[in-house]
């Protein structure tokens, strides 16, 4: 059972969930208490720029089924409850509590305490991120990224057992190895969060909600960081009597991955519904059952937790003839941008979907959902409507054909619709340089490609299907006509070895002379992966125990059957150097709204993104600290506000960081003769632990 704190906080933090209901409420119909309504939200730490377009969707679904329903991101509310000063004063209580009962625990409570001095901090932060002149200006950008980055670090200081390392990406109680042990997870959402002010929101949005008396309440989980929230509401909703389903991405992996589908009940302390893909028709046949008494027999994507039987078969929509997503149900002023931005899905499933490291949630036994499209006229239909909300998309989908993107193409020329968009492409064989000139006067701004590797035969072992040679000229056709290229790849998929790592490094750090970004990241093995289900075809053993406590499996340990000379695992320093931006949701991150706006001012490089390393090509550069100091009885912490992690420094390291970056001062280095050890030595330091950016003086 939840413990809950009403009446225990101070009234200034009841005024601020009470004075975002009313706002919400001003802005959305009322709603009767007629025990009918479908109330739809999202919860949990994910991106506070735009909303996730799941529920537009299910809007729309629900708008031609003529149902009655409200809609609620509970996500970006629950960060502008925690940026409030009533809010700010109370966290910072807590962690003097805590430091006076245990002082010597946890260095960062006394950075901490002093950061929440402030309580307007974060609220100015956010509004720099909102503001139409601040948000291009990099240094006030980098200044309240810098800010915001702190409140994931907070959570997971004084959370009971979560790790929060940015907005979008979080470890929710239960996770192990290579699994998520729904046990613990139940233990721990029934133990509340341990932070008084964060079990009081959700109990206050419990209470709400279940006065409403809705016919069910349907929370959509797209990433695994939104897991913990999303099951504190529900469990909390549950205990109200009120029905709860949960959806998207993480809820079909928990069908997918779990053993035993029976095993499912466990989560009936929190769920009376798995959602198991896609949901349009799924929610009007839900809502015609509770609203209408209609029987609801045998449904696709369903599973009664009650009574959890294997699915007879995964349901995909039909796409073309799905209504209209409805972008209206959303107050664009939450959000951290100056302008609203909007996720658009034009297509559903991947075209190729061979790839053996694929693995998304809304398929069963093929990596992603069978590739379906939306006709040309119909998506510019939509786009027009969803126009009045956003002029700025990115086109939510797994990937785009050419031969498809240059028909979405024509038809915005055509139609004369004004909006700007990005999208991600495959390294096709049949891309014809000049489409690109057609995409850029339909309003692109942006393309991402899964490069992977740049290893020919890597690519062949991932059946990619595409020729490595074809990545230079295709980045630049794109980039040559004003659309900046994001490319994304990782490294240690199985067989590949340390030279055939290498080049795909060398080669993505040659790619950023004209790609604005490029993301390698570390391979990991997810069940439904190819690879997982059969890894003797690319020579591996996985090593999965499925014994002991309920669990779902999720990246899972592996190793080479043969040895095999790997990069290795724990060196990542040189793909750390170089990436450019910040983590996601912001600046550099791929495919967001944040980058599509500064594409949208520097259209070609050089781009005037940040890295975390420097190239010692460089003639002269900036270093920009980005850290949070604290100095305590003679020791100074550094908190990272880039991936969270402290480093504490020894007196003689100290006084050199305050002589060099008092005030969060950038230095500027001259390097045409070279850099001297003692400063490569300093560079390196500040790379290794992620205390700082650089940027190239000639695109500062």
């Amino acid at each position: 059972m939840s413990v809950r704190f009403e009446g225990v906080l101070p009234r200034a933090v009841t005024e601020v969930l009470d004075r975002q209901d009313r706002d919400w409420t001003s802005r959305t119909a009322h709603v009767d208490s007629d025990g009918s309504v479908v109330y739809l939200a999202c919860c949990g730490t994910t991106d506070i720029t735009q909303p996730y377009h799941s529920l537009a969707y299910l809007a729309g679904a629900l708008d031609h089924s003529g149902h009655s329903y409200v809609v609620r991101d509970l996500a970006i509310e629950f960060w502008h409850y925690m940026m409030s000063p009533p809010v700010v004063e109370q966290l910072r209580a807590e962690c003097v509590k805590r430091y006076e009962e245990a002082p010597a625990e946890d260095s960062l409570l006394p950075l901490f305490i002093d950061v929440l001095a402030d309580g307007e901090r974060f609220q100015r932060a956010f509004a720099t991120l909102r503001d139409e002149t601040a948000f291009y200006e990099l240094p006030a950008y980098l200044a309240a990224v810098r800010e915001l980055s702190l409140l994931p670090r907070l959570l997971t200081l004084l959370s009971r057992c979560a790790t929060y390392r940015t907005f979008s990406s979080a470890s929710p109680p239960g996770s192990e190895d290579d699994r998520i042990n729904l046990v613990t997870l139940r233990r721990e959402v029934e133990a509340g969060f341990g932070i008084d002010v964060v079990d009081a929101f959700y109990d206050h949005h419990a209470d709400r909600i279940a006065a409403l008396r809705p016919a069910l309440v349907g929370l959509t989980i797209p990433f695994i960081s939104q897991l913990e929230h999303s099951m504190a509401l529900a469990t909390r909703l549950k205990q109200r009597g009120v029905k709860v389903a949960i959806g998207g991405p993480i809820a079909a992996k928990f069908y997918k991955y779990i053993d035993d589908v029976d095993k499912l009940r466990i989560l009936d302390f929190a769920v009376d519904y798995l959602v198991t893909g896609e949901g349009e028709t799924l929610i009007a046949r839900l809502a015609d059952h509770l609203q209408k008494g209609e029987e609801l027999g045998a449904v696709d994507n369903l599973v009664d937790i009650r009574d959890p039987r294997p699915l007879k078969r995964f349901f995909f929509e039909k796409v073309d003839s799905l209504p209209p997503p409805n972008y209206g149900v959303w107050d664009y002023s939450l959000y951290a941008a100056p302008k609203p931005g909007a996720l658009y899905s034009p297509t559903r499933g991947c075209y190729w979907n061979k790839c053996s490291f694929c693995d998304y949630g809304l398929a069963m036994n093929a990596p992603t959902s069978p590739w379906r499209t939306r006709r040309p006229e119909t998506v510019i239909a939509d786009l027009k409507a969803a126009s009045q909300y956003s002029k700025h998309f990115f086109f939510a989908v797994d990937v785009l054909s050419p031969a498809y993107a240059l028909k979405i193409s024509d038809a915005l020329i055509e139609s004369g619709l004004d909006i700007k968009w990005m999208a991600d492409f495959r390294l096709e064989k049949s891309f014809r340089m000049e489409n690109t000139e057609v995409f850029a006067r339909a309003g692109c701004l942006g393309a991402a490609f899964g490069m992977e590797s740049t290893d020919q035969e890597v690519l062949d072992l991932i059946n990619k299907g595409t020729e490595v040679h074809r990545l230079e000229t295709l980045v630049s056709a794109f980039a040559d006509v004003g659309i900046p290229v994001q490319l994304m790849g990782f490294t240690g998929h199985p067989g590949e070895t340390s030279r055939q790592a290498q080049v795909t490094l060398d080669t993505a750090e040659a790619m950023l002379e004209s790609a604005a970004t490029v993301a390698l990241g570390k391979f990991g093995l997810t069940p439904g992966a190819d690879i997982a289900r059969r890894p003797e075809h690319y020579g591996i053993e996985v090593h999965y125990d499925p014994s002991g406590d309920v669990a779902i499996p999720w990246e899972m340990n592996w190793s080479h059957r043969e040895e095999i000379d790997t990069y290795p695992e724990d060196d990542f320093a040189h793909s750390l150097r170089l990436i450019r931006g910040f983590p996601y949701p912001f600046l550099g991150s791929t495919s967001t709204l944040h980058s599509l706006l500064y594409f949208e001012r520097n259209p070609k490089a050089p781009f005037p993104i940040p890295q975390w390393g420097y190239v010692d090509t460089w003639k002269a550069f900036d270093v920009i600290p980005f850290y949070h100091a604290h100095e305590e009885s003679g020791t100074t912490t550094l908190l990272s506000g880039l991936t969270g992690r402290a480093v504490v420094l020894h007196p003689e390291q100290a006084k050199l960081f305050a002589a060099l970056f008092d005030g969060g001062t950038w230095l500027r280095l001259q390097a045409k003769e070279g850099l001297s050890r003692q400063v490569r030595v300093l560079l390196d330091f500040l790379v290794k632990n992620s205390l700082a950016m650089f940027l190239p003086v000639e695109t500062a």
